[in-house]
């Protein structure tokens, strides 16, 4: 009886580790410089309503380095935390040499808690789409599940527990298997803003929604050449960018980014903003799933993509930078 109970004491402490208990993984990662956008537009020129500053083509002998798909950069643009959709958290150092994205380095690998703390890939809601950080706070959503996942930080820019669900508005669970929230971002005055990939109402627009207040509601952002929601930051100076992509088998990719204005995001509204990038694979894309912004030390407002390659040896992951130009 009593090795029976030391046997099952010591099982429970081999399944119950939490995923926060696990020290992160130290990977290495190598950058390829990018220095054209496409052959007309190397680094410091315009693209749209951009500025290029640069790219990097990304690679590990990590298998489970990829899939990128939430990105977040620090304020001063130094670190950067990812999310894959295998549920693995990211977390390294972003080098520049001058404006222009180098390197990235001290690169750490760790599983994602669920919302019982044990480590998320393989199980149900690991497949992590979205990615939002502000201060200590971190949520997640996943494609395959309808949840918004709330997290706390660690000072290492770690989930420091399990993952808390954040209700949403009724109509929200009716999302898509599959087309699920891809775009969420915090609004300054609390609360976040969710977009689905393909969630569309009676207008054929994409549904919004807000939630994490104390009264959640749904707006509308409009759909337009077919293009998907994939991810969205807001802005430091205010406001919000959408990244979108639009996907014509077997060889038609496309991305865009667009401009929404934080004002418009009302209950019951219907938003929309100008375009400030439309780029094909005739320029330096792959399939763009997140995007952060972040000040430059010269003041102006930067914004990294990252792209997710499905861990295909078709596709590349890539790390493009662009500033926003005076007319946007």
């Amino acid at each position: 009886m009593i090795r029976r109970l030391a046997c099952l004491i010591a099982l429970a402490l081999v399944f119950g580790q939490s995923a926060e208990a696990a020290e992160p993984d130290a990977i290495e990662v190598s950058s390829t410089p990018i220095d054209r956008f496409d052959p007309a537009t190397p680094i410091g020129a315009p693209y749209g309503k951009l500025v290029f500053l640069g790219g990097l083509q990304l690679r590990s002998s990590d298998p489970d380095f990829g899939g990128l798909s939430g990105l977040r950069i620090s304020a001063d643009g130094s670190d950067f935390t990812a999310i894959s959709d295998r549920g693995n958290w990211f977390r390294g150092k972003l080098i520049y040499d001058g404006s222009r994205p180098a390197a990235l380095t001290n690169v750490t690998r760790a599983p994602t808690p669920g919302r019982d703390g044990q480590p998320l890939p393989g199980r149900r809601g690991f497949d992590t789409e979205s990615l939002e950080i502000q201060g200590r706070v971190a949520w997640t959503a996943a494609e395959r599940v309808n949840w918004l996942i709330r997290y706390p930080l660690g000072s290492d820019g770690r989930p420091t527990g399990r993952g808390t669900l954040v209700p949403l508005p009724g109509a929200a669970a009716r999302a898509p298997v599959g087309t699920g929230y891809e775009a969420i971002a915090a609004l300054a005055t609390g609360g976040v803003v969710l977009v689905a990939e393909r969630f569309l109402d009676e207008e054929g627009d994409n549904r919004g929604f807000v939630a994490g207040v104390d009264k959640p509601f749904a707006f509308a952002v409009r759909r337009t050449d077919d293009f998907s929601p994939t991810d969205m930051v807001r802005l430091p100076d205010d406001g919000f960018v959408l990244l979108e992509r639009r996907w014509r088998p077997p060889f038609s990719l496309s991305v865009r980014i667009r401009l929404l204005a934080a004002a418009d995001i009302r209950p019951g509204a219907r938003i929309d903003g100008p375009t400030l990038m439309q780029a094909t694979l005739s320029q330096q894309i792959d399939n763009f799933e997140g995007i952060s912004a972040h000040h430059a030390p010269d003041g102006r407002t930067v914004l990294t993509l990252v792209s997710d390659d499905n861990f295909s040896v078709f596709q590349r992951t890539l790390l493009m930078q662009f500033a926003l130009g005076p007319d946007r």
